[in-house]
């Protein structure tokens, strides 16, 4: 995945004021940008760790401390050899209304 699409990233109050790392939270934010255009991510760690100059294990634990906290999915597509083709990476809709109701 060579493309760096020219998209907004969104990271929401959620994110942004959890207790992720900060790197995880940017991650977020480039999920979001890529999902723009299909509603998921397909890139893979290597592209992430090529972006931010990180190793894959370090996009690895980002992801999944994204994952565990609620704010991300992760489907895998495997072949016949059960051998991972795809990840689709969607972004989990958490809408908290700043606005008491009376």
């Amino acid at each position: 995945m060579k493309e760096k699409p020219n998209y907004y990233a969104i990271i929401p109050a959620a994110v942004r004021y959890s207790n992720l790392k900060q790197n995880a939270k940017l991650l977020y934010g480039e999920i979001t940008a890529l999902s723009n255009k299909t509603g998921y991510c397909f890139a893979s760690n290597t592209y992430f760790a090529d972006l931010y100059g990180v190793s894959k294990n370090t996009v690895s634990r980002w992801v999944s401390d994204l994952k565990k906290l609620g704010f991300i999915t992760i489907q895998i597509e495997r072949n016949s050899n059960k051998q991972i083709t795809k990840r689709i990476i969607g972004i989990v809709q958490k809408v908290d209304t700043p606005i008491d109701e009376k």
